[in-house]
Formats: C-alpha cells, sequence, structure tokens
C-alpha cells in the first residue's frame, strides 16, 4: 500500500489504477495474496519505492 502511496503522491493515479485493473481488482485490499509478490514487482517497475 505503501508504494502505491508513493505513486498517488507522484501523480500516477491513472498508472496506479491501470495496475491494479490488471490484476482484476480495483484496491490493493482486493489482491489476493498470491497476487501480492507480481503486484511488488510491477509497481517497482512503475518506480514506487517499496
Amino acid at each position: 500500500m505503501k508504494g502505491g502511496a508513493t505513486l498517488m503522491d507522484a501523480g500516477r493515479v491513472d498508472d496506479l489504477m491501470n495496475l491494479l485493473h490488471s490484476f482484476g481488482v480495483v484496491a490493493v485490499t482486493d489482491l489476493k495474496p498470491e497476487q501480492l509478490g507480481a503486484f511488488a514487482t510491477a509497481l517497482r517497475g512503475l518506480g514506487a519505492k517499496i
């Protein structure tokens, strides 16, 4: 969630929302445990500091 906040603070809300949608969810809390690693890697790819 911290990584997502970093992107939001940087004005990259659309990038974050697109990433969430690519995982089939609308919020970080909707991610399944098995999706968390891939999601974290994708966040880093967008420049988020985790």
